[in-house]
């Protein structure tokens, strides 16, 4: 059976890519056991971006919790700051820019989970 997991970010490695930033991916099947969802943060540091790419079977959710910048797809550009959250569907393409002038910190979560969270 199942059991509760507590995980504390400075007990996981942050994952670097380019362009500039850092991923911890806090849970998901590889970290506690989950089978239905992966969640983590992402800090994309000034001045660079999440490259456009697109998740075809994920749902993506984005919690914003620090720092600015925009949401952008191919129809829209949604201004980000600390409160907003953003649902991504499956199959659109979409990437995160930072425009200010600290880290830009966000929550994310997918479900089902993207096959590199799995075992």
């Amino acid at each position: 059976m199942p059991e509760v997991k507590a995980i504390n970010i400075k007990d996981v490695k942050g994952e670097y890519r380019e362009p500039a930033r850092t991923s911890w991916i806090l849970v998901s099947e590889k970290t506690v056991g989950a089978k239905n969802l992966a969640v983590g943060i992402n800090e994309t540091y000034v001045g660079s971006r999440v490259p456009e790419h697109k998740h075809d079977n994920e749902e993506e959710v984005m919690y914003f919790f620090q720092g600015t910048g925009k949401f952008v797809t191919k129809d829209k550009e949604i201004p980000i700051e600390p409160g907003v959250c953003i649902y991504n569907p499956p199959g659109e393409y979409h990437s995160i820019i930072n425009t200010g002038n600290e880290p830009l910190k966000f929550i994310w979560i997918y479900s089902p989970q993207l096959e590199s969270h799995r075992k």
